[in-house]
């Protein structure tokens, strides 16, 4: 077991069919550590806490720090925090599609890239917050314009190049899927590569399953539901009005032009994940602005809840304050809604098929790394006795 937790998939099949799939986590509780701890404590713990998703998981902290001691919001500084957010979520995207794309399509992971990549997402929390700390009580806005540009039009260079060999613009001014498979025969970057090898394996309808996206949760009944419920049981399992539902980019991105039309063929198949994933990373630099969706609440006795949209899907923080300190803290991340034992992944995995064992364990880890566990996942592939 890693020191992050892992993710253990376990298929059962026969003759090619999966007939039951289990799923199990040992994603450890991390809010634990936050019992006991000032506001001021618990938001420099955080950053050191998540490794992935930091600046998700540190504005999601400093949201519910503020709802529960009742302070106003901050609209220019929180209007900076949610770029930084959606900074990285490029970042995160892009991460993924460089490293994890080419070992899909047996190629190596683009190295300079990466580094790259990393390089230029260091430098955008000190252009926008003295000395480049964005998510405490007292941090100070402090952007330096020109700077920031250059960093974004970098940012979307790299990407342009990297992913999509110079034809971004493009593939953002696709609305149906006659013009995707134009775009697809005449690029020949990583993107268009991985998804022509989704068409070729006849896959684009792959794991589809009737699992809807998460709908906007009503703050108050919401907090009611995480105050009332086993804590474990929620933030590990959680559902919503006795159902699952998933939270991924693919929920996010549905009403694209793009993303609707292909939903009429493919349903949530595999295809419309990968593009969804691409439509962000392509889109969010060149048009920066707070638009991924925030928000946050306060109720009574020190309590404060906030959601907000990480790159992987809605990500939930919830505290309890007593004489000033952390008396409860629960985290609900979206890896636990689409990595659920009943949830959108485990209902993927169920429709698959394959003439034999190394045909079905390839396209599950296509669908695994469709819809992101954000930590490490052994597969497991068992025949049915």
């Amino acid at each position: 077991m890693t020191p992050a937790g892992e993710i253990t998939i376990e298929l059962t099949h026969r003759a090619g069919q999966v007939g039951a799939v289990k799923i199990d986590s040992t994603r450890p509780e991390a809010a634990r550590v936050f019992r006991g701890k000032t506001p001021e404590q618990l938001l420099s713990m955080v950053p050191l806490l998540f490794s992935l998703c930091s600046n998700a998981q540190a504005y999601a902290a400093l949201l519910a720090c503020r709802a529960a001691l009742s302070l106003d919001a901050e609209l220019e500084a929180d209007a900076a925090r949610e770029c930084l957010v959606q900074l990285e979520t490029v970042r995160e995207h892009a991460w993924r599609i460089l490293l994890d794309w080419p070992v899909l399509l047996g190629q190596p992971a683009d190295k300079l890239a990466l580094a790259a990549l990393l390089k230029l997402d260091r430098q955008f929390k000190p252009c926008l917050f003295k000395d480049g700390e964005a998510f405490k009580l007292d941090s100070q806005l402090q952007i330096d314009g020109p700077f920031l540009q250059t960093l974004l039009v970098e940012l979307t260079s790299l990407i342009d190049q990297a992913i999509f060999a110079g034809g971004r613009s493009g593939f953002l001014a696709i609305s149906d899927e006659v013009h995707l498979r134009d775009w697809l025969d005449s690029n020949t970057g990583l993107a268009a590569q991985l998804l022509n090898a989704v068409y070729q394996c006849d896959w684009p309808l792959l794991g589809n399953s009737p699992v809807l996206g998460l709908p906007e949760l009503d703050p108050a009944e919401l907090n009611r539901q995480m105050q009332n419920t086993d804590p474990l049981a929620f933030c590990r399992t959680p559902q919503w009005q006795g159902r699952c539902f998933e939270t991924t980019p693919l929920s996010r991105q549905q009403a694209s032009p793009l993303l609707a039309d292909l939903h009429g063929r493919y349903g949530n198949g595999l295809l419309l994940r990968f593009v969804a994933v691409l439509l962000e990373v392509a889109a969010i630099p060149q048009g920066l602005k707070p638009s991924l969706g925030t928000m946050s609440a306060c109720a009574a006795d020190g309590i404060g809840l906030a959601q907000l949209q990480a790159a992987r899907g809605l990500l939930i923080h919830r505290l309890a304050l007593r004489q000033g300190r952390v008396y409860d803290y629960r985290i609900v991340a979206p890896t636990e809604w689409n990595f659920h034992p009943d949830g959108v992944l485990a209902q993927d995995l169920k429709s698959l098929q394959a003439d034999d064992v190394d045909g079905l364990r390839q396209q599950a880890e296509w669908l695994i790394n469709a819809v992101d566990p954000c930590v490490q996942y052994r597969l497991i592939l068992m025949p049915e006795n």
